[in-house]
């Protein structure tokens, strides 16, 4: 349940304010930025920035403040607390008061601490969505980098996801009522945006539990993506290169499923997850070895006790992950 603190008055709009002398490249990320929104369809409608006080997040922020001192636009940014750390007060305090020195109206959204990453990226996901409608911010972004989508590709690679989850992070997608996620450095190694947060001093924070090998995401920093680089020097970025290729197979994936389904079963395929589609596939193509259906289901093991439904052989069935794989082992 989130406890909103709503910020300062209007909307960061600079139009008065001096604009510096960017053009000249001496903020090597400003143009790409610039470029990369404008791609992704943000136009001139206001950005709301996530920022969580990181070298990444605030490195985002910075950029957004001076890409709207040479195109004014409305700017806000937010933090949201879980209250896991005792140091994440004062880092939330250093967000604010950099804000403040800039004008940019700050919130902050407190919420309970949760019981596990999920339910947290759940909460601050609807957290963003209520800030961004109240204060009519069609657009969040996020300071996701290629280091986190490496990251998101190699879980999803483990947990047996189709071409989807193999694709990644999106760097666009809605988070209802209008409002969507921009993602504009999943492309940029989280280096550069270290390299920009010490260049302009900004005040971030490194945050421990980033590299504790005890987390999935921690696991895979400090001991899998290092040895995966000194296999195939450069291998991070290929896999995000080759999101491209992924998010094809997954539209054609997408598509045989419709055309297979009947009319009246459109409609539940397009709430159907992949592992599902991939399931109904097998289902109606008899010849496939069972073999294949197993990795497929494990895609949507994670949510296993959730009833899924899918249109099969002109008809709906509803199952969970749990039916279609079986017990797990012990």
């Amino acid at each position: 349940m989130a406890i909103s603190q709503s910020a300062q008055s209007s909307l960061y709009h600079p139009s008065t304010l001096a604009k510096p002398d960017d053009k000249t490249g001496r903020i090597p990320l400003l143009g790409a930025f610039e470029a990369r929104l404008r791609r992704l369809g943000s136009a001139n409608e206001g950005w709301l920035v996530a920022v969580s006080g990181g070298p990444d997040s605030f490195a985002l922020l910075d950029l957004a403040h001076r890409s709207v001192l040479r195109a004014p636009r409305p700017l806000q940014a937010i933090t949201v607390q879980h209250h896991l750390r005792p140091e994440a007060e004062d880092e939330l305090l250093a967000v604010r008061r950099w804000c403040e020195d800039r004008g940019i109206p700050h919130h902050r959204q407190d919420l309970e601490p949760p019981a596990n990453p999920a339910s947290a990226r759940r909460a601050r996901y609807e957290a963003l969505q209520a800030v961004a409608r109240a204060q009519n911010l069609p657009h969040v972004l996020l300071g996701h980098h290629a280091d986190d989508q490496v990251e998101s590709i190699l879980l999803a690679l483990v947990r047996g996801a189709g071409p989807k989850g193999l694709a990644g992070m999106r760097d666009r997608r809605s988070l209802g009522d209008g409002i969507k996620v921009l993602r504009p450095f999943l492309e940029t190694p989280g280096q550069l945006l270290r390299d920009h947060a010490e260049e302009q001093q900004l005040p971030f924070h490194d945050e421990p539990g980033n590299l504790d090998p005890q987390s999935a995401r921690g696991r895979i920093r400090t001991l899998i993506r290092p040895q995966l680089e000194l296999l195939r020097k450069g291998c991070g970025m290929a896999m995000v290169n080759n999101r491209s290729l992924m998010q094809a197979a997954g539209q054609a994936l997408h598509a045989q499923a419709k055309r297979l389904a009947q009319h009246q079963e459109r409609e539940v395929w397009q709430r159907a997850s992949e592992g599902l589609r991939l399931a109904a596939l097998h289902l109606r193509a008899p010849n496939t070895p069972n073999t294949q259906l197993r990795p497929l289901c494990l895609a949507i093991a994670d949510q296993e006790h959730r009833p899924r439904r899918f249109g099969v052989h002109g008809g709906i069935m509803e199952l969970t992950a749990r039916e279609l794989i079986g017990p797990k082992s012990i």
